[in-house]
């Protein structure tokens, strides 16, 4: 029996080993004309250095396939939307988040514009009904969600429409309302300021939309403490970094550093209850990466 034994606890020793230095997933989602994989590459690299392992990145398809990952403990570090930051964030560690100057943070806004409608209080349900609506995505903050809380506020849903396209880009948004592919379109403000388009009226512009924290998977093999710690000085250790998140993220504006992300996270809180009417997450659980 201890001829047995004794290799099998030898086996266990290097596998354990292995489990504690295998790479840490740094993720995020993928977006059209975006280079995300360069975009958080840096960040990989920072997180290597700070965790004395190696990391892999890895793209999901979409926000919320993301925080499916992520839920599963397929990623360690991720940089999330919005959407993608409310839906899991709970059991996991928030972490610094760029700080967008204030005045660029006042632009990321979502607005909902209509060629055949002049103001939001006359879009009724009947209207709707003959009428389409673009948006970018269902987990997409601008384009997205916080339009459709907006429109639930005014007794609408997006099934009331005649058809719901979603156009994958806010400038794909766009074009379908200047092509007369739909009626209604959702999508960022700054998007849409920067071309708008002929005829058609902004019915409403959201309140100043934050920016999602980055999360870290909470398990005691990985070390977000630190994690957090060195994102605060990665403006001095490592400013390729910030960098390389603000061409991958419009919305982080030129954010010369990483702040606490207490006050966001009173912001994203605040919003739920104000005029964002932010979403509350799904329950969920996150089960650790064996």
């Amino acid at each position: 029996m201890l001829r047995i034994l004794l290799p099998l606890l030898l086996l266990s020793i290097p596998a354990a080993a292995r489990a504690d230095d295998a790479p840490l997933v740094v993720g995020t989602y993928a977006y059209p004309a975006r280079d995300r994989a360069t975009a958080i590459a840096p960040l990989a690299d920072y997180v290597s250095t700070v965790a004395g392992r190696p990391t892999q990145l890895r793209l999901w398809p979409s926000p919320s396939a993301l925080v499916a990952g992520f839920r599963a403990g397929e990623a360690d570090v991720i940089v999330p939307n919005l959407h993608a930051y409310l839906q899991a964030r709970d059991g996991a560690v928030t972490l610094p988040v760029p700080d967008v100057p204030a005045e660029q943070a006042a632009r990321y806004r979502a607005v909902i514009v209509a060629r055949a409608v002049d103001a939001l209080e006359a879009l009724d349900v009947e209207r709707a009904a003959s009428l389409r609506l673009a948006l970018v995505g269902e987990d997409s903050a601008s384009g997205g969600f916080v339009p459709l809380a907006r429109l639930r506020g005014a007794g609408l849903t997006a099934e009331d429409f005649a058809q719901v396209v979603y156009a994958g880009s806010h400038e794909a948004a766009r074009l379908a309302l200047q092509e007369g592919r739909v009626e209604v379109a959702a999508l960022a403000a700054d998007v849409y300021d920067a071309m708008p388009v002929a005829g058609a009226t902004v019915l409403w512009r959201s309140a100043a939309i934050p920016p999602g924290p980055l999360l870290c998977r909470r398990d005691a093999r990985v070390p977000c403490a630190d994690i957090a710690e060195a994102l605060l000085e990665a403006h001095r250790a490592a400013p390729a970094v910030l960098q390389a998140l603000r061409a991958g993220w419009p919305e982080f504006g030129d954010a010369p550093r990483f702040v606490e992300a207490g006050a966001i996270a009173d912001t994203i809180d605040a919003g739920r209850r104000g005029p964002l009417s932010l979403p509350r997450p799904a329950a969920s659980s996150s089960p650790p990466r064996s």
